[in-house]
């Protein structure tokens, strides 16, 4: 007699038989525990937070300097960078690629330098890995920025995926020596841009600070993030006054090591540029030598915010730079044949227990 997964296998693919039995191997009484649990803590956490995020709110509204933004296109060059970074999980060692791209409108073209790689041993733990790969991409960015810059004339504004406020986060992520290669990054970029008169703003999708609260004196009411409370703040539309996150750390720690290594003083604004419920204010960041233009920049962000309450040259970088797992798939799969080909023996290439599924080894 078939088997319940042979029976199934008759009418359906292999990897629509996976996915079922992976669902059917669920615990039903587990399943409906966890649901449990997270409908019930969720729901009371917003209860609890409710009438604290209301009176959050209306402080902020009177204290924070709301300002309306027009939508207005004001400049025709300007320039979005990311950077990305993918992993290989082989079995042998931690490995992971990072690159950068610069994606320029009008012209859509793209400019990007040679990627790189990061090889380290298993000795180090994923999160130190991690802390690693994410000051050396920053600093790829950066790096690729630069290229730009030198190699591309009458660039009016370019735009940063990515803070320029360098947190205390930073100061404990990586080496010591990727974080001075980062900062060494940040000022010779800024320093360019401010030589050639390009103006310049870090595009912070996800922001989890809270320089805000720090900034009106707020932080010990809450321990939200400034993003969250400000979705209950600013209308679509809307931002706040600009401040300076640097003031406003020193008034909670005696110094941010980080920021201060940055030559050039940074200024934030958050804004709210989606009226998609689910989309929080983005934070902007300028450098001081930007801030004459800082209406200019914050009404082309917003004229240009199509989806997702992100500006199209981010938007367009990071659809650029990101690559995908089936195109890794495909050169993990010449990798197995050319080792397997050179080698003899597949095995040197073989991946971390679970991730041959991912890549499509049987």
């Amino acid at each position: 007699m078939l088997s319940s997964k042979q029976r199934i296998s008759t009418c359906i693919s292999s990897e629509d038989v996976d996915e079922i039995t992976s669902e059917f191997s669920s615990h039903p009484d587990l399943c409906l525990a966890i649901r449990n649990l997270v409908l019930k803590e969720i729901s009371l956490d917003v209860s609890t937070d409710l009438n604290l995020v209301k009176t959050m709110a209306e402080k902020i509204r009177a204290e924070a300097g709301i300002a309306e933004i027009c939508r207005r296109e004001h400049f025709t060059r300007v320039t979005g960078v990311d950077a990305g970074e993918q992993r290989v999980p082989l079995s042998s060692r931690w490995y992971a690629v990072i690159s950068a791209l610069a994606y320029s409108l009008p012209e859509g073209r793209c400019f990007f330098t040679n990627p790189k790689s990061i090889k380290l041993s298993y000795g180090l733990s994923d999160l130190k890995f991690k802390s690693i790969t994410s000051v050396r991409r920053e600093a790829k960015l950066y790096e690729t920025a630069v290229d730009f810059v030198e190699k591309t004339p009458n660039v009016q504004l370019i735009l940063i995926d990515g803070p320029l406020v360098l947190s205390n986060w930073w100061r404990a992520a990586g080496r010591s020596v990727d974080r001075r290669t980062l900062v060494n990054r940040v000022n010779e970029f800024l320093r360019l841009c401010q030589e050639r008169e390009i103006l310049v703003a870090g595009i912070v999708k996800r922001p989890s600070a809270r320089y805000l609260l720090y900034y009106l004196g707020l932080q010990d009411e809450t321990n939200l993030p400034d993003s969250f409370i400000l979705l209950q703040v600013l209308r679509a539309g809307e931002r706040t006054e600009v401040f300076s996150p640097r003031s406003a750390l020193r008034r909670v720690v005696r110094s941010p090591p980080f920021m201060d290594a940055v030559e050039f003083p940074i200024y934030s604004l958050y804004a709210r540029l989606s009226k998609d419920w689910a989309i929080p204010p983005i934070r902007i960041d300028l450098p001081a030598f930007s801030l004459g233009y800082m209406e200019e920049i914050v009404e082309y962000c917003y004229a240009t915010s199509y989806l997702h309450g992100i500006p199209l040259p981010i938007v367009k970088a990071d659809e650029a730079v990101r690559i995908s797992k089936k195109f890794l798939d495909d050169v993990y799969l010449e990798v197995v044949s050319r080792v397997g080909r050179e080698m003899g023996e597949v095995s040197y290439v073989a991946p971390v227990w679970g991730e041959g599924k991912w890549m499509e080894i049987r």
